[in-house]
């Protein structure tokens, strides 16, 4: 049974940023199992004029109310796909009524599932968690590093941080403490990545950023350049204050092999596991030098990791997760 679905972005088609890697995965896990998924951003919903049996918002608070003022128009049904600033502070009360019309609603984690049980009190009989999966990245090699990768040398110990500039990722704190371990391993590098949001958080990061010798903003990566500088790291750090679910970049650098640790949220420790996050600075410097140090153990990890991220975050599993439910939502449209 086929369907025409609508997902909507809060951001542009194109943008570098989670959203969009969600959105992009689930159209052609879907398109696989033969529906017909077209992607818009919020704004161009005016512009929308064909009938589709379901619409996907993709963020309670920015794109959720316009869905649902698009769906009372032309007569259509939506879901909430929570994907991760939505479930931070108290709803407005225009927010808690776009969930409330929905169909149904749908987490990317048990951590998340829970915090939005606790926001909205409408969709605690309404909500599925449906575990992100990853595409994994595209093979590269050396030459496909980014323009502004630094030189690295065989003793170099490059950290990446792949998950953008923003206040909300926190990666002030991690070039803080790495500020600090570089001091006994001065061979450390670090490059963050991803896409930056501007404003004052931004400009901060950057005037202390640009106060290191062995600290690199590389800016929106291809996913070839990213591959080559994944490949190329010996850690990837995430020490985001909060996630929809197991971040996108995470889960592209366990499926790629590298070691990876986390925040102490709920997200991190379900992907990773207590043990390879981090509650303070202290423990970051700690969990990075011990993989340094240790990279026989690190990679033990890393495998164990890898073969979680294959069972639980499996293309094929989310794709048939999204397939059942929105075939029982539609009840058997076509």
């Amino acid at each position: 049974m086929k369907l025409k679905l609508l997902i909507v972005l809060p951001c542009a088609v194109n943008a570098s940023r989670g959203n969009t890697t969600t959105a992009r995965r689930l159209a052609e896990g879907l398109e696989a199992r033969k529906h017909q998924v077209m992607i818009i951003d919020v704004n161009a919903l005016d512009d929308v004029s064909e009938k589709f049996d379901l619409l996907i918002a993709c963020h309670a608070v920015d794109t959720a109310p316009l869905v649902q003022a698009w769906c009372v128009e032309n007569n259509s049904q939506y879901v909430v796909l929570f994907t991760g600033t939505d479930l931070n502070g108290k709803p407005p009360a225009h927010v808690t009524a776009a969930v409330a019309a929905a169909e149904h609603c749908i987490s990317l984690g048990a951590g998340p599932g829970r915090r939005a049980k606790d926001l909205f009190e409408c969709a605690r009989g309404k909500t599925t968690i449906i575990p992100q999966a990853v595409l994994s990245l595209p093979r590269s090699t050396k030459s496909d590093l980014p323009e502004g990768m630094p030189a690295l040398t065989n003793e170099s110990e490059l950290v990446i941080v792949p998950n953008g500039i923003r206040a909300i990722k926190n990666v002030s704190e991690t070039l803080y403490e790495m500020a600090a371990l570089v001091k006994e391993r001065p061979q450390l590098v670090v490059c963050f990545a991803g896409h930056d949001f501007g404003g004052k958080y931004s400009k901060e990061f950057h005037i202390e950023l640009a106060k290191h010798s062995w600290a690199y903003y590389l800016g929106n990566l291809s996913r070839v350049e990213l591959s080559a500088v994944v490949n190329a790291s010996k850690i990837a750090i995430s020490s985001s204050h909060s996630e929809g679910g197991a971040p996108n970049a995470l889960l592209e650098c366990i499926a790629a092999g590298r070691p990876a640790l986390g925040s102490e949220i709920a997200p991190h420790r379900e992907l990773l596991g207590k043990e390879n996050c981090f509650r303070f600075g202290k423990e970051m410097r700690r969990l990075v030098r011990s993989i340094l140090e240790d990279p026989e153990a690190a990679m033990l990890t890393t495998r164990k990791l890898e073969e979680k991220v294959r069972f639980k975050h499996g293309l094929s599993a989310e794709s048939l997760a999204w397939d059942r439910l929105l075939l029982t939502l539609t009840k058997g449209a076509s």
